[in-house]
């Protein structure tokens, strides 16, 4: 199954506070931080399904982040709470591609959006594999709950 097909809905899969120390001059967040809140949403996600990383790595597999993109929409700033989503846009052979947004809570303003794609690994020798069909039909479940 190469899951082209209609990606899943957004899943809201955590809420964050921002912290002073992830600001910078401008008293905004900097924009290196969304790529901590982008990895800590997939994390989420993947909690959410089943597949946390010990769940992963018990099954003798990881997953390698190669590519990681964000978009910035407006600026965060220090106390504002943002709603972080993520959703699985593509699972092909060896990789699984993650749609990612977050939005201000308070005023729902888009923040950032982007996409972030982990390659499937053997744990002990690192070279890609095929990801597990367990995985697929944990994803394909919640495209199914969600109406995607």
């Amino acid at each position: 199954m190469d899951e082209r097909d209609a990606p899943e809905a957004f899943l809201e899969v955590f809420e964050n506070r921002v912290r002073f120390a992830e600001t910078d001059q401008q008293g905004i967040v900097f924009y290196g931080e969304y790529v901590t809140y982008q990895d800590e949403a997939v994390t989420a996600f993947l909690r959410e399904i089943g597949y946390d990383y010990d769940a992963i790595r018990d099954a003798a597999w990881d997953i390698h982040v190669v590519s990681t993109e964000l978009n910035y929409r407006h600026p965060a700033r220090f106390e504002d709470v943002l709603v972080n989503e993520v959703r699985v846009a593509r699972v092909g052979e060896s990789s699984v591609e993650f749609d990612y947004r977050a939005r201000r809570k308070r005023d729902d303003r888009p923040i950032v959006d982007g996409a972030v794609t982990h390659v499937a690994v053997d744990e002990e020798t690192g070279s890609p594999i095929r990801v597990p069909e367990e995985f697929r039909e944990a994803v394909a479940d919640v495209r199914d709950d969600s109406g995607g």
